[in-house]
């Protein structure tokens, strides 16, 4: 900081002279040992600070956001990844899913923050465009252990038969269906039953959201600040330029620069979405009790590692609420009433 801004910022109840800029003049945070992050965004280092603002405690150092400038970033909680009816056993998933309805939404909704629910979903023409790794990811079984599957060892014939009784094993096969194939009619809970549609793709039963998140959203359409949705066709909600990707548009066009992110799986769509964010120059933070995933142990632990540092910081849907309950709307008068 220069001189002047020194000058200016000393003068300021949350700053001192020994914070420092970080980043550049155009996307910048302003780090002090005292307070840790400011990521509110004021206009340039010496501006006066953000109102509303609230700080969420991380894994590190606290970090202060502006609730006009955020969005929680609620990521695939949707039947095909969350339901019974699709074969799903209660898992991390759940447990994040009822944490966000209990805390992290509402706390958000409170606090004027932008809810966004980033889902899986397909179109017709995206299907044509998709690389071969996302067909493997949907349509082919790793197996588990050193066996392996047996499989037909010849090669195929004509109309796609095995025309060899010799059989292989192989770390992996095709599965059957995938990205587009109709999953059939699926019961749910009370016992009546309803076409999931086809895999992954928009306007689908599988792809609409999870149970009470689905309601959550409706009633989100309420709210001060209304609930938006945005589909994706990667693992990454991000992918693409900025001129092609409508997440990328919205947050842009809306001033949102800080992004909460939630939902399954945390070492996959959410840690894709979060570096693409990242590298885009989003403050991003990983809210951990608001995520969950079906992969090994370890995998958890790598997304912990790096997002706590690399890709961001670490916090919790239950931090934001009680940031929420702590925030300040206008800057403080005072005693004799004078800002």
């Amino acid at each position: 900081m220069t001189a002047a801004s020194l000058a200016a910022s000393s003068a300021l109840a949350v700053r001192s002279s020994s914070s420092v800029v970080v980043g550049s003049p155009s996307n910048f945070w302003l780090f002090s040992n005292r307070h840790g992050f400011d990521m509110t965004h004021p206009s340039t280092p010496d501006a006066p600070l953000v109102y509303p603002r609230l700080t969420l405690t991380t894994s590190n150092s606290p970090v202060t956001i502006a609730p006009a400038k955020t969005a929680l970033v609620i990521i695939d909680m949707q039947n095909f990844f969350l339901s019974a009816a699709m074969g799903r056993e209660r898992g991390e998933g759940h447990e994040a899913e009822t944490v966000l309805l209990e805390q992290g939404i509402p706390a958000a909704r409170e606090a004027g923050i932008q809810v966004i629910w980033l889902m899986w979903g397909i179109s017709e023409a995206g299907i044509e465009t998709l690389p071969p790794t996302v067909w493997r990811i949907f349509g082919w079984e790793i197996a588990d252990d050193d066996k392996g599957f047996e499989v037909p060892a010849g090669a195929d014939g004509p109309q796609g038969d095995q025309v060899s009784g010799l059989f292989i094993r192989v770390p992996e096969r095709k599965s059957d269906g995938g990205i587009g194939s109709e999953l059939g009619c699926v019961t749910l809970a009370d016992g009546s039953a309803v076409d999931a549609g086809k895999m992954l793709l928009r306007d689908q039963w599988n792809t609409r959201l999870h149970g009470p998140l689905e309601e959550a959203f409706e009633a989100g359409q309420r709210a001060a600040v209304p609930d938006v949705r945005f589909h994706k066709e990667r693992l990454s909600g991000l992918w693409g330029d900025a001129h092609s990707n409508e997440l990328e548009m919205f947050l842009r066009e809306k001033g949102l620069k800080t992004l909460l992110f939630a939902g399954v799986n945390t070492d996959q769509c959410v840690l894709a979405t979060i570096q693409d964010a990242s590298n885009k120059g989003f403050d991003t933070v990983l809210l951990r009790d608001g995520c969950g995933t079906t992969s090994p142990e370890y995998a958890r632990q790598m997304v912990d590692f790096n997002c706590q540092k690399s890709w961001g910081f670490i916090s919790s849907c239950e931090a934001l609420a009680r940031g929420v309950k702590g925030m300040v709307k206008e800057k403080p008068v005072d005693g004799l009433g004078r800002q």
